[in-house]
């Protein structure tokens, strides 16, 4: 096993395959594969179906004057007004089938915070006044799904786990919280915990952040392995997602609503009493929140490690 592994490190070489989706997705599977195999250690792999929508074409306008956007739907139309003015931190079964321009009030940069089944624009904050002034509002997009094989990649018991621990690999935008951190803390003890993978099981998760399930686009590479591992979810102690961890303080929340936007697979109902979601500073986290400034220096490596460590004692309480 690699004992030389640096957990900062590794986060940072998966930045390089981002937007880690379609076929960067893919890209950072077959890295993580190659880790695996460089440190001799057996993996397996889910193979599923599924899509993603991909942005053709988006713009914007103002009083005739280009805005920065990028698309944020599954569909494409067009927009004509600036009545639909939208906080992307508002929960997006609200306005998921109202076309509209949305924006994240704490995020400098553009922030991919929801995806709608209407034509929708994102943009930063630092635009929003130009919207507001303008006497008349424009805009098209012409998105496409793109359809592929996704990998899940299983390490560990897969017959009868005590813990199944989940981290999706897929990323919008930069995607170093969200969600390197929780890939690099499953790696880590992996790598340098090795007696955790005889009695647990760790999923590295493709497919999180988007997909054409409705009104639920996210989770889809969870419930996938939900689909075809019900039987060891519902026996297991513990379903753990870790995700966007180490940026600060790390934490275990159970919150129902946590759980919903964390680990939203089809039986959380009735497991709720099992799962928890691993998590960092999520305020901060906002700040960026899927856009381009979630990068390398939201991370530490003294917090990464200590995600490893927190992660590693909830296990050891279930392991005997």
């Amino acid at each position: 096993m690699n004992q030389e592994f640096d957990i900062l490190d590794f986060s940072a070489n998966l930045l390089e395959f981002s937007p880690r989706l379609g076929l960067n997705e893919r890209k950072t599977a077959e890295f993580l594969i190659s880790v695996l195999k460089g440190n001799n250690v057996a993996y397996a792999v889910q193979e599923f179906e599924t899509a993603i929508p991909v942005s053709k074409k988006t713009w914007l306008e103002a009083d005739g004057k280009k805005i920065d956007c990028l698309n944020s739907c599954f569909t494409s139309g067009q927009i004509d007004d600036k009545k639909s003015l939208v906080s992307s931190l508002t929960p997006s079964r609200l306005f998921l089938e109202y076309p509209n321009i949305n924006f994240n009030p704490e995020c400098k940069a553009i922030s991919l915070g929801n995806f709608y089944f209407a034509p929708a624009f994102a943009i930063s904050r630092i635009d929003l006044p130009k919207i507001l002034r303008a006497r008349k509002v424009k805009g098209e997009t012409v998105v496409e799904p793109y359809n592929y094989s996704a990998w899940n990649i299983l390490v560990g018991n897969a017959e009868n786990p005590n813990s199944i621990v989940f981290a999706h690999y897929d990323s919008l935008e930069t995607g170093a919280c969200d969600n390197a951190s929780g890939v690099g803390v499953l790696m880590q003890i992996i790598l340098k915990q090795p007696g955790f993978l005889n009695k647990n099981l760790f999923v590295f998760s493709a497919n999180e952040e988007l997909s054409y399930d409705k009104p639920t686009y996210w989770g889809h590479g969870f419930r996938a392995f939900e689909e075809t591992n019900e039987g060891i979810m519902a026996s297991a102690k513990r379903l753990i997602a870790v995700d966007c961890v180490g940026n600060g303080k790390n934490h275990f929340d159970a919150d129902e609503q946590m759980i919903y936007l964390g680990f939203p697979v089809k039986k959380a109902d009735g497991w709720k009493d099992k799962i928890l979601v691993l998590c960092g500073d999520l305020k901060k986290e906002n700040k960026v929140y899927h856009s381009r400034l979630d990068d390398k220096t939201q991370l530490n490596k003294i917090s990464l490690s200590g995600a490893a460590d927190l992660l590693a004692k909830e296990l050891f309480k279930f392991s005997f």
